[in-house]
């Protein structure tokens, strides 16, 4: 799979960027809604949580504390869910191209990761300035936030590799995944802290794949806290785990991927 990716890294740079550019293709915006989209999100849930629905973060005294708290969970959180969603749907989105051309499977899923982390980098990118905006300091922890978004990003590259696959054979995959990551994203404390969940509810979070990298996400921005290393380990081993999981699914089903399309 690496080897592939190296191989037609030209194809894969060339369409995700055309896919992020021409995303919004025949608006007078054009590209600059890639922007426009994230920025109005931050700076809503800034103005509702800050303003109209006041909470407060322990370690953060400023009026924008839960504010920053949400977007530094849900920011990542939109950039995975994005991620699985449209690599999940990668070979039906691209069944004329696997008929025809011998490309190989995983290449397609690996371009709509890549231009999904593009989104999720202008995302991030955006919600730092707002940040410095509002008063909220970056610290030199936030020098791993990219590390812990590249090792989220493998991860819902993985899953959406093996879901892709599922997906060629179970169409109805794609329709059931929107109501998972509804549910997914309500068992993550993104929109709550969990020290509000009882006792048994915080111990089954560590179940969740996703708590890992969302908390880790939260410590670096909100508390300015380096990830121990051995959250890093775990977040590398769900990456790993999950992207040769999809690799070896993919391989034992390639010979009747193409038939099915």
């Amino acid at each position: 799979m690496i080897l592939s990716s190296w191989t037609y890294r030209r194809f894969i740079w060339e369409n995700a960027w055309r896919d992020l550019w021409f995303r919004y293709v025949g608006s007078a915006m054009g590209f600059l809604w890639n922007a426009i989209h994230p920025l109005f999100q931050i700076l809503l849930y800034t103005l509702v949580f800050s303003h109209l629905i006041p909470a407060r973060i322990p370690n953060l005294s400023s009026g924008f504390g839960f504010a920053i708290y949400l977007c530094s969970g849900l920011i990542p959180w939109m950039g995975f869910s994005e991620t699985v969603t449209r690599c999940t749907g990668s070979f039906i989105a691209n069944a004329n191209y696997l008929k025809k051309v011998s490309i190989p499977e995983q290449v397609f899923v690996i371009q709509n990761a890549s231009s999904c982390f593009m989104n999720l980098a202008i995302s991030v990118a955006l919600f730092i300035v707002v940040c410095i905006f509002l008063g909220h300091s970056p610290a030199l922890s936030w020098l791993a936030l990219p590390l812990v978004l590249l090792l989220l990003q493998g991860f819902g590259f993985g899953l959406g590799l093996f879901l892709g696959v599922m997906n060629t054979f179970f169409r109805d995959i794609s329709q059931a995944l929107t109501l998972f990551l509804q549910l997914w994203f309500w068992v993550t404390p993104i929109v709550y802290v969990e020290s509000i969940l009882p006792e048994w509810a915080r111990s089954m979070l560590y179940l969740n794949p996703v708590f890992y990298f969302v908390r880790a996400s939260q410590n670096i921005i909100v508390e300015g806290a380096w990830p121990h290393w051995s959250s890093f380990a775990i977040m590398f081993c769900i990456a790993a785990g999950f992207s040769i999981l999809g690799y070896l699914t993919l391989i034992r089903l390639r010979s009747e991927i193409r038939d099915v399309l």
